[in-house]
């Protein structure tokens, strides 16, 4: 073998060696009192053989601006959910007829159900609407009374809530996911609390709170509030509280703590343009006299996760498009794999509005059109390595 071999041999036999040596990047992950934490940096973990891109595929879209729709009764939408089977379901908040609407797997007009009243199964005002644990489409309205509906759109029957309970979640293990009021002797806070209860609304397990001063009395409150969202998946419960900033944590249904998923983040510096846009929302300066602007955003508004469980966490970062925010998405071990720009709607407050989700290897983005009329877009979502 001559000497320019040998060194071409030699060359390709150092770099075969770098490569296999490679170290695959680490992610800080300890146990804190029996609990796993999971620290992510600012750029996403690229992981052999992890899934580390997604394609969204437009499918179709359901677009309550087109006529067809409008002719249906669905002029606008609160906010919508998915069955086990595919079919989607909008909530109306105030008709003369049905506030509920049902759509196929495909996109096309089933049927519609749960008319506007106050008598068994009519629902008072259109408020929150979940799919259960068997396909049941249950409604929350104003008046804390839980309404249950076949997926067919039979009504089987209703809850009472306590005057305290202002938002419920069934849970497969017959429990209630249940967000509680709890005001404070003197009138100046109010504490949100998520709570896992019995089927008798006595509370198990409190979960997580976060504490509203009460502006109206004379107490300044910042804003944008602070904000606790949840999602219940695949026997899981995600809770991310704003106050303990970037962190979701994951619960089993008794409400024993599992994990703790924290990333670092930059914050989101709130322009004067978004100021005004603020006071134009509590209509005017002079609904905004109790309440003092923060200088940046909460670590995030919103998340939801999909059949493999794979959490997806809307930040405040301005997207690829206008009006779209960017997405931090974690795999089902709480690594931050990659980032995804979305448009959907995100109603910023103290309730479980649903106007993203993933089921069914389908991504499903409510968002709002230029014309102001709200649309679903329904991509198939393409995991790529």
């Amino acid at each position: 073998m001559n000497n320019t071999l040998k060194i071409m041999f030699l060359s390709i036999s150092i770099l075969i060696l770098i490569v296999g040596c490679e170290k695959q990047e680490q992610v800080e992950k300890f146990m804190e009192d029996g609990v796993e934490v999971i620290v992510n940096n600012l750029k996403p973990y690229k992981i052999r053989g992890e899934q580390n891109s997604l394609r969204l595929e437009e499918k179709f879209t359901i677009d309550t601006e087109k006529d067809a729709i409008a002719e249906i009764g669905l002029t606008d939408i609160i906010n919508f959910d998915v069955n086990s089977k595919g079919n989607i379901y909008f909530l109306k908040r105030r008709s003369e007829k049905n506030l509920i609407f049902k759509f196929d797997q495909n996109g096309k007009y089933m049927t519609s159900f749960g008319r506007m009243g106050e008598g068994p199964g009519e629902i008072a005002r259109g408020y929150i609407l979940t799919i259960g644990a068997e396909d049941e489409v249950i409604i929350s309205d104003p008046t804390r009374r839980i309404n249950y509906f076949d997926r067919n759109g039979e009504f089987k029957r209703y809850v009472k809530l306590e005057p305290n309970i202002t938002f419920t979640q069934d849970l497969e293990n017959g429990n209630y996911l249940v967000q509680k009021q709890i005001l404070h002797p003197d009138g100046e806070y109010a504490e949100w609390a998520r709570c896992i209860c019995d089927n008798k609304f006595f509370e198990i397990k409190e979960l997580d709170r976060h504490r509203r001063a009460h502006y109206q009395i004379g107490v300044k409150q910042g804003y944008p509030f602070h904000n606790l969202v949840h999602f219940v998946s695949e026997g899981k419960i995600y809770v991310g509280n704003t106050e303990n900033g970037y962190e979701i944590r994951k619960y089993d249904l008794e409400g024993n703590l599992e994990r703790r998923i924290k990333k670092e983040y930059l914050p989101v510096l709130i322009s004067t343009e978004k100021r005004r846009k603020f006071e134009e929302d509590f209509g005017g300066s002079n609904r905004t006299e109790g309440i003092f602007f923060h200088k940046y955003y909460p670590p995030y508004q919103y998340l939801f996760v999909d059949d493999e469980e794979n959490l997806f966490v809307m930040t405040y970062e301005e997207g690829e498009n206008p009006g779209e925010y960017m997405y931090d998405v974690f795999n089902s071990e709480g690594i931050f794999s990659l980032r995804l720009s979305l448009g959907n709607i995100c109603m910023y407050n103290l309730f479980n509005f649903q106007f993203a989700t993933a089921k069914n290897k389908r991504l499903y983005c409510l968002r709002e059109k230029d014309s102001g009329y709200k649309e679903l877009v329904v991509y198939k979502m393409i995991w790529e390595y």
